[in-house]
């Protein structure tokens, strides 16, 4: 069975673009947790544990619990923000996670080698001269 990952979070009172900056400052991430059958929280979340997540060999499609005080809550990454010159994350949504319910999520497939010989058909890769 694979290990549980638990991103420490605290709601948050005070919005703004200000208010964000300090929390950067210290590590932190804005973030919103919605979906699922609870309301829409915002949240401060750590900022390393978020980007080991995104990091991670399943990346966005880990499922991780957010500690909400002592109350965990199942969720996924949905959208993330990140600083174009710095690289750093700036906001994070999380998506709740009904386990009872079923849900779609992209998964990317990465592809790497080469075919075989046997399933290559050297025509597929000839280019037309036909009528265009």
């Amino acid at each position: 069975m694979a290990e549980k990952i638990v991103v420490e979070g605290s709601p948050r009172a005070a919005r703004g673009k200000n208010e964000a900056r300090r929390l950067r400052q210290t590590g932190k991430l804005p973030a919103v947790l919605y979906g699922g059958k609870g309301e829409a929280i915002t949240l401060t979340v750590n900022a390393k544990q978020v980007g080991a997540i995104l990091r991670s060999a399943t990346g966005h499609n880990t499922l991780f619990q957010v500690d909400l005080g002592g109350k965990h809550e199942p969720a996924i990454l949905k959208d993330w923000l990140v600083d174009p010159v710095s690289g750093n994350l700036l906001h994070v949504d999380l998506l709740r996670v009904a386990m009872d319910v079923r849900m779609k999520v992209k998964v990317p497939v990465h592809t790497f080698g080469e075919p075989s010989k046997s399933n290559v058909c050297p025509r597929t890769f000839r280019r037309s001269s036909g009528w265009m």
